[in-house]
């Protein structure tokens, strides 16, 4: 016989936006703490991207179990502005299920290095003890 895993509570998160993913920043089990929490970190951080999820654990899953559904419950989006010109949540939208954990590998992220500025910043130092040194010349001679 199969071991039955216990309910799991519905639980909300609080998400911010980095780079092209997000980032879960609190996960509690009360909606009203957690919309609280969410509007405290849209005032505290206005130009930011924050999303508040409801996760519902998917039992049906397999695998070890610490699979989600999740549901959109408020979006704030800095670039739609009110009529005051602070950044309003937007109304609760509905999304299409899905699981919060991606059977797919994550790419790491490319970044570009400033090589440029790196090789400007050394000839400016060559240049500069040039300068010095044709001066000044030998320290102690």
């Amino acid at each position: 016989m199969a071991p039955v895993a216990a309910a799991q509570p519905t639980r909300f998160a609080i998400q911010k936006a980095r780079g092209k993913g997000w980032k879960t920043l609190e996960v509690g089990e009360d909606l009203d703490h957690a919309r609280a929490r969410f509007n405290l970190m849209v005032r505290v951080n206005p130009r930011a991207y924050f999303r508040l999820i409801q996760l519902d654990h998917n039992a049906g899953a397999g695998g070890d179990g610490m699979e989600f559904n999740w549901k959109l419950i408020e979006l704030h989006d800095p670039n739609q502005r009110g009529a005051a010109g602070m950044g309003r949540p937007s109304a609760p939208a509905r999304a299409a299920p899905r699981a919060a954990v991606s059977k797919e590998p994550r790419r790491r992220e490319k970044v570009p290095l400033p090589l440029k500025f790196y090789a400007a910043v050394v000839l400016a130092g060559l240049l500069i003890g040039g300068v010095l040194y044709l001066r000044y010349g030998l320290p102690g001679s």
